[in-house]
């Protein structure tokens, strides 16, 4: 009796170290998707403060080498008028999470015609 109670105890250690470890996978494979993302749409946003305000293109998606280490993943702007002379960037990833479900990072500036922002 007490060796099956000493195997069931060694038995649901080992089921809880397990379940640990595979939860620590997922959630730094999440981790890492997200840096990325936050890479990727920072990226974009110093492109899009380089090229200045008269240069700054349609709303739309666009393209970036590390969406391919996205599963998944899908990256956007979206520009509109802050004011007569501001305008407001938002660059936008999306991916598939380790639960199956949407992530979604967003980062927003505003550029100026003038500069100074």
């Amino acid at each position: 009796m007490i060796e099956m109670l000493v195997a069931l105890f060694i038995m649901s250690v080992a089921v809880a170290f397990v379940t640990i470890v595979t939860g620590t996978i997922k959630v730094t494979r999440d981790s890492m998707y997200e840096n990325s993302a936050f890479r990727i749409a920072d990226s974009k946003l110093d492109e899009l403060r380089a090229g200045g305000y008269a240069a700054l293109p349609a709303s739309g998606p666009f393209s970036d080498s590390g969406l391919a280490s996205l599963p998944q993943g899908v990256a956007s702007t979206s520009i509109t008028d802050w004011n007569a002379k501001t305008k407001q960037v938002m660059a936008s990833v999306s991916w598939r999470g380790a639960d199956n479900l949407t992530r979604f990072v967003s980062l927003t500036t505003l550029i100026t015609e003038s500069g100074g922002l």
